[in-house]
């Protein structure tokens, strides 16, 4: 991967790491943070991903979603964590 889009990809993920700012969250946080640091982007967002899918967190705003989905096409990874993002947003209205 290209330095510049290696650089654009971590830049992206930090800045949805918010997300990751819970008191219970810390263990995603310290997986979150150690992929990031060994340029494992894709388990990066998996590890962000499956944290908001947890029940009891709180769903994330449409402009998280968007950027954890524009995430997905980059990297061109193809599973349904967008899509149950979509729904759990829909249920929590």
């Amino acid at each position: 991967m290209e330095e510049a889009v290696r650089k654009k990809l971590q830049a992206q993920l930090k800045n949805l790491r918010s997300v990751l700012v819970t008191e219970r969250s810390e263990a995603f946080r310290d997986l979150f943070d150690e992929f990031l640091e060994h340029h494992e982007f894709e388990l990066a967002l998996h590890t962000l991903c499956d944290f908001v899918l947890e029940s009891d967190s709180p769903p994330v705003t449409t402009t998280i979603l968007e950027q954890i989905q524009h995430l997905h096409a980059t990297m061109k990874i193809n599973d349904s964590c967008v899509e149950q993002l979509r729904k759990k947003a829909l249920l929590s209205r």
